[in-house]
């Protein structure tokens, strides 16, 4: 069992931290771009039904750590700023005669203690002509728009549409410790992000779960994964504790050819070399044909017969266990388990199952043919081969 435990945690470690590490920098933004975010959302705050407005609201609240909106800087004390004396500006529509001359207001005299050189500016006497000309080339001020805020306080005004403005956020500079390849600080980078690490691992299985057994794609090995788990699971389930089962059995035949037997099932009543098929779709076969036929969504394939495959590794049973030639060879049988998304559209062979009725098909042999002494030597020689206690 541990062996099987750290076979699966070799693989899923290292997505795990790949994951992890991948969703450090994607879990707050920088300052500055809190800061950005803040004021969009300050911008548009007259406008909460607004796209930008909402956005800008939802990224502040998810991914700024501790919101504070930016304080401004206090203002400096007053300083006392040098007094400047502007001369009084003409009125435009005022006709300058040359006998006129212009003389400072009282007004314009200044009484601050602070002293100031000020030069009077140079005034010319402009004739009624040339202030004429310049009247008539002055264009006419237009009208600025009002500010929002002004026409947002307008009962009667009709606001105009503000479109959405994109933030560009600015690079998190904040990247990953430098000491992250510490085994403390990957745990805590796993638990922090956990969440995110579940679902991914929900996603992936989910996917392939599609991939496998809705769109019918064949990938190496999931297939066989998933039925040999249910037959697992049922054979532990159903059986009593006179029988005893091994998996993934890696034997010699007596012409020295490796084989893995995917199921045995030791007991008193005889043992059970089972191999599983997780095919699906219609299935065309009988037992003297060297091929059968599996058809599914109008593809027809050809299969090698699975009676003849198993029968290799019964032989390879017999040898191990030093049956051969003897009369207890006739108690090892041969059993084929199909996953119930397959339909044989032929008879079905004796020896070939369903996964879900396989522990029944074995409870039918009720005679015993082994002794306790038999049955723990043949134990020990398997738990040998075994590769998945």
């Amino acid at each position: 069992m541990t062996r099987h435990v750290m076979h699966w945690v070799r693989y899923l470690l290292p997505l795990l931290i790949l994951i992890a590490v991948q969703a450090v920098g994607q879990q707050r933004y920088s300052e500055g771009a809190c800061i950005l975010l803040d004021q969009q959302v300050q911008r548009f705050s007259h406008m909460p039904q607004s796209s930008s407005y909402r956005n800008a609201k939802s990224e502040y609240d998810k991914n700024c750590n501790r919101p504070q909106r930016p304080v401004p800087p206090k203002p400096a004390p007053k300083q006392a700023d040098p007094v400047e004396v502007k001369p009084a500006e003409p009125e435009p529509r005022q006709q300058i005669t040359p006998a006129e001359t212009i003389q400072p207001t009282p007004a314009d005299t200044v009484t601050d203690p602070v002293q100031i050189e000020t030069k009077p500016p140079a005034v010319t006497v402009a004739s009624p002509a040339v202030v004429a000309e310049q009247l008539l080339q002055a264009e006419p001020e237009e009208d600025k728009p009002a500010e929002p805020q002004a026409a947002a306080a307008e009962p009667n005004s009709v606001p105009q549409p503000m479109l959405p403005v994109p933030v560009i956020l600015p690079a998190d500079d904040r990247g990953l410790p430098v000491d992250w390849w510490r085994p403390a600080n990957l745990v805590n980078m796993v638990l922090a992000n956990l969440p995110l690490i579940i679902a991914n691992i929900f996603a992936f299985l989910l996917a392939v779960f599609l991939m496998t057994n809705w769109l019918g794609l064949n990938l190496p090995g999931f297939k066989g994964i998933f039925a040999e788990y249910k037959l697992n699971r049922l054979l532990r389930w159903r059986l009593a504790r006179g029988y005893r089962h091994f998996r993934k059995l890696k034997l010699l035949t007596a012409k020295e050819e490796l084989v893995v037997v995917d199921h045995l099932v030791l007991s008193p009543f005889g043992i059970f070399v089972i191999m599983v098929k997780g095919y699906r779709g219609s299935i065309f076969g009988d037992v003297a044909e060297a091929n059968w036929l599996r058809q599914y969504f109008g593809t027809k394939k050809q299969f090698m017969n699975p009676l003849h495959q198993n029968f290799k590794h019964v032989e390879a049973i017999k040898h191990h266990l030093e049956l051969q030639g003897t009369p207890l060879a006739q108690h090892v049988h041969s059993v084929i388990a199909f996953s119930r998304l397959a339909q044989f559209k032929t008879e079905m062979p004796a020896n070939v199952t369903y996964l879900d009725t396989a522990p029944i098909y074995l409870k039918k042999f009720e005679e015993p043919c082994f002794d306790d002494d038999q049955l723990n030597r043949f134990a020990a020689l398997l738990r040998q081969a075994s590769t998945a206690n």
